[in-house]
């Protein structure tokens, strides 16, 4: 038995978000939280009970030792974090909307711990510590030390042995949709689970077919080497097995109000890792529902969810008073 079934690495950044909906230019105080997507990924499988560890580059600062301190003490190792003297934690402000205005994001992460991350100093046995490598495109992005990094090691995991999957999760404000086509292509073609938004995959990928069945036939036939999986929001997952040929679906869970929607994503592929690695691709589908719908109930970038909320979801109870 590996002492990890699943590492990752990346970026986590102080969140500060504005109160009651304000706009930043009239805000007074500010929400203070933290997050990032491999971060989330890992905290979310914790939380269903598996064995997580997460790396990052930290600022070795207040806010550095924050981060470190929460991320482990909701049950993910963060043993080898790479501290940084002298060196800053990003932040990115939350400027949260409502109705016919939308949540936005404005970055300052520009030199950042993490950016300044590369090959040299990547811990390379802890790979044999593992079952999984989770990357995601918003690592790759934020530096060139960091996408050579994140494309040595998914070379490296597949040597060793280790399943490798990939979240293109794209972002507009670090790279051109041009850019993360060439950068991502030949990441995701060798993942062994590509993770994908279906609202990306015409910006990303130039593909429009009829339908979204055919839109992720269409990734299947470019990428990953196992399966190809889609968030579609309302209207579910879908996730492509290439082995059989086949398309598995999963309805979403209707929500009737959302507290935080930052980090859905990611609760979705910690919940389809974890149906995946119990019993495949079907339950990965309902379990990465079920995650996403219960991570937008909670404020903040985690999903500080129980296996037994999620069970209890999938098996139609919800709301109430636990007891």
């Amino acid at each position: 038995m590996k002492r990890y079934e699943l590492i990752t690495f990346g970026e986590n950044m102080i969140r500060l978000s504005t109160r009651d909906y304000e706009r930043l230019e009239q805000a007074q105080t500010l929400d203070v939280r933290h997050g990032g997507t491999e971060a989330n990924v890992a905290v979310g499988l914790a939380r269903l009970g598996h064995r997580t560890a997460w790396l990052s580059r930290l600022g070795d600062n207040a806010l550095g030792h924050r981060i470190e301190r929460d991320i482990a003490s909701w049950g993910t190792d963060t043993s080898r974090v790479i501290w940084a003297p002298d060196e800053r934690v990003g932040v990115f402000f939350l400027e949260v909307g409502a109705g016919a205005r939308g949540s936005s994001v404005l970055y300052d992460r520009r030199d950042s711990s993490m950016s300044r991350m590369g090959v040299e100093t990547f811990p390379w046995e802890w790979l044999a510590e593992a079952g999984w490598l989770h990357l995601t495109g918003i690592t790759t992005a934020i530096s060139s030390s960091c996408e050579e990094l994140v494309r040595e090691t998914q070379r490296r995991a597949h040597e060793a042995g280790l399943t490798v999957s990939y979240d293109v999760n794209y972002r507009a404000k670090l790279w051109t949709p041009e850019r993360a086509r060439e950068v991502v292509s030949p990441l995701c073609r060798d993942a062994d689970i590509m993770f994908m938004k279906h609202s990306d995959v015409e910006r990303v990928f130039g593909i429009r077919e009829a339908t979204a069945e055919d839109d992720l036939r269409a990734l299947a036939s470019r990428f990953a080497r196992k399966v190809v999986v889609m968030t579609a929001g309302a209207d579910g997952a879908l996730a492509f097995d290439q082995q059989s040929g086949q398309i598995a679906r999963a309805p979403a869970h209707p929500l009737t109000h959302v507290v935080d929607r930052v980090g859905a994503g990611d609760a979705f592929a910690a919940g389809f890792i974890a149906g995946y690695l119990e019993t495949g691709i079907e339950c990965g589908l309902r379990m990465g529902n079920a995650m996403a719908a219960l991570k937008m109930t909670i404020q903040g970038d985690y999903a500080l969810v129980s296996r037994a909320e999620v069970d209890g979801l999938l098996a139609g109870r919800s709301g109430g008073i636990s007891r």
